[in-house]
């Protein structure tokens, strides 16, 4: 059997058991393309070791990608598609968890005062559209993926509550907001209306200048070029500079929640009024 018919049925048993397997799905289809049109029976190990090794130092993502191949030669070898597994017995030492950029109240009011700067006529993102994401970020403690993957009818003004649905543990919420906050998403509904390429409830959110979904790769892009206009800039060694996600990590960390409501509401003011 080929390594890729096998990869095939892997994927289609776990998605028919009601997996997911997305990342996994990836990684194994990566893993076929990497090593081209071969039997499954002969795969050799250094292949295999290519391919986790990758490019550069070993990261998180080795590992997860040993995961899912450990997975699929589980599958293999009940199958019988294999004798036995090419995978390596020796695993290198997983790196330091990643370490989020926590931005100060400074930092999180300079980057919503950059907004202004950001946008100009070529800018597939608006001024209100990239302020209002930030504040959903920081305000709710969202995910980029589930911030971007509101319709109209997951926010209530009414209600002040966001339905989040399709969350990482494939169930739906309900993350109560702010009345700032929920002034702030009605303000842009209604200017964005005129917009949209669709009034219906199930319409995205958050949209480009021609109305179209705002996807992730867009929104942090967005991130990485408002956050130099804004000259903030990560100085303690790590790898990675600030990304848009931490601000989830911002959100999330233990203050009294009067204490945030107080925070972001000075932070929205004082935004607004320096626009």
């Amino acid at each position: 059997m080929t390594l890729a018919q096998a990869v095939h049925d892997d994927i289609a048993l776990k998605q028919a058991l009601g997996s997911r397997f997305h990342t996994e799905a990836a990684i194994l289809k990566a893993f076929c393309n990497a090593l081209g049109a071969v039997d499954i029976a002969d795969v050799e190990p250094h292949r295999v070791a290519s391919y986790l090794a990758g490019h550069g130092p070993v990261t998180l993502y080795w590992h997860r990608k040993y995961e899912a191949l450990s997975g699929f030669y589980r599958f293999a070898l009940g199958r019988g598609y294999v004798p036995h597994s090419p995978l390596p017995t020796t695993l290198p030492k997983r790196p330091q968890p990643f370490r989020p950029y926590i931005d100060s109240e400074a930092e999180l009011h300079h980057l919503l005062e950059s907004t202004a700067r950001y946008a100009t006529s070529r800018t597939a993102l608006d001024e209100a559209t990239l302020r209002t994401l930030l504040l959903l970020l920081y305000g709710a403690g969202l995910r980029i993926g589930e911030a971007l993957r509101l319709t109209c009818a997951d926010v209530d003004f009414h209600a002040t509550v966001l339905t989040i649905r399709e969350s990482k543990f494939y169930k739906t919420r309900l993350v109560p907001i702010g009345p700032r906050l929920a002034a702030n998403l009605r303000t842009y509904a209604e200017d964005l209306d005129q917009r949209r390429s669709s009034t219906a409830l199930e319409a995205p959110f958050f949209v480009t200048r021609t109305g179209t979904p705002v996807t992730r790769h867009l929104a942090e892009r967005a991130f990485v070029r408002l956050r130099d206009i804004a000259g903030i800039v990560r100085e303690d060694g790590a790898r990675y500079q600030p990304r848009l996600h931490d601000l989830r990590h911002y959100a999330n960390r233990r203050i009294m929640p009067s204490t945030k409501g107080n925070t972001l509401n000075s932070i929205v003011l004082k935004a607004s009024h320096s626009a």
